[in-house]
């Protein structure tokens, strides 16, 4: 028998038209905010669908940091584990779909900008900027390029080159 301060788990299973999922069925998972299991709510996805639900989070993470959201989004793991799970069960995104993230113009863009700025010497813009550049190329990289832009510049050029570098013409 469970614990009687626990509320009653009643199995739940909404299944939506694209075959997806959304279930509740009495198992639980570790909740790091409570400190303490949960009910789980699990999400059933084919495998196409956890690979473009994964590029829909890593995406939002990255749009919800260049426009300051108020509600912080940190879903760069589940983006990760999901991009993962797809993987594992068989999906094969088409080939060619990114081959680079910054594009050379993206990074000539993206030095001018740090040049208007004012902030730093020749060497130090183009280090700065392929290094950003670089660690955009990697998982979970976007965070190590954002911060180190903020070492060297203000926020609004740090928002403008970081966005720059992402494609959406340093609109912040």
């Amino acid at each position: 028998m469970g614990d009687p301060s626990e509320e009653p788990r009643v199995p739940l299973r909404l299944v939506l038209e694209s075959g997806d999922s959304v279930e509740v069925d009495g198992s639980t998972v570790y909740d790091p905010s409570a400190q303490r299991p949960a009910t789980a709510v699990v999400l059933r996805l084919p495998p196409h669908r956890a690979a473009w639900f994964g590029r829909v989070l890593d995406a939002y993470t990255r749009l919800s940091r260049l426009i300051g959201a108020e509600l912080p989004a940190v879903e760069r793991g589940p983006a990760w584990a999901l991009a993962k799970a797809s993987a594992a069960a068989g999906h094969v995104e088409a080939p060619g779909v990114e081959l680079e993230r910054v594009t050379s113009a993206r990074r000539m863009s993206a030095a001018a900008m740090l040049r208007a700025a004012g902030d730093s010497d020749d060497v130090t813009m183009i280090a700065v900027v392929d290094a950003a550049a670089r660690w955009l190329e990697e998982p979970e990289g976007d965070d190590y390029a954002y911060a180190l832009l903020g070492a060297v510049t203000d926020h609004p050029t740090q928002l403008r080159i970081y966005g720059e570098l992402l494609g959406s013409g340093g609109d912040a």
